[in-house]
């Protein structure tokens, strides 16, 4: 593949993760200020991504049969996609969560927060080795979403702990840990995206 070629792929893998750490930013301010609008522009960006990774992966799969650089990153898009699909599970739940009055403990609030910033923090770092593939920010990158992995795990865990205790209703309790699980998958696609540029 020419290099032009191959840096405008890169643009467009970058444009693709930075939609959708654009969907963590308004998903954030959701939660934070119970604004239903920034869901409804998460969503549409949801639908921009799921266009645009559609093109993309004709485009790959097109000069794949030919092209090793283009074969090793035929799956890419599909995973910013699936990034996107994961945020779109908080989405929905923040939307539950605003519609239904759902109260979270002040515990849960904070790891929330924490996870929405994690999350923002490596989707950019995502997109900048979108565009770069060195092995130090695909490294990074890995550690980053292993963290937010083991971090969404000690959530629900201590979570579960706080359901059993009395301290959260169960309704509540099933809209959280649905978030976590969405940032676990998240930051799991996010690896994987990555993991296939060192194919190249």
């Amino acid at each position: 593949m020419p290099d032009k070629a191959m840096k405008d792929i890169k643009k467009e893998l970058y444009l693709l993760m930075h939609k959708a750490e654009q969907m963590l930013e308004l998903t954030e301010d959701a939660f934070m200020k119970n604004k239903v609008g920034s869901l409804d522009q998460a969503e549409s960006l949801a639908q921009e991504i799921r266009r645009q990774e559609d093109a993309l992966t004709e485009k790959l799969a097109k000069l794949a049969p030919s092209d090793s650089a283009a074969r090793a990153i035929l799956s890419v898009p599909v995973h910013i996609e699936k990034i996107a699909v994961s945020i779109e599970r908080v989405v929905s739940n923040v939307r539950i969560k605003i519609k239904e009055g759902l109260l979270f403990s002040d515990k849960a609030i904070q790891e929330t927060g924490r996870m929405l910033t994690k999350g923002k923090e490596l989707l950019k770092k995502a997109g900048e080795t979108m565009v770069t593939a060195s092995p130090e920010s695909r490294e990074t990158v890995r550690i980053d979403s292993d963290a937010m992995i083991r971090m969404s795990n000690d959530f629900a865990t201590a979570h579960e702990d706080r359901l059993v205790a009395g301290e959260c209703s169960p309704k509540a309790s099933s809209n959280y840990l649905c978030m976590l699980y969405a940032f676990e998958d998240m930051a799991s696609h996010a690896k994987d995206a990555v993991n296939k540029l060192s194919a190249k």
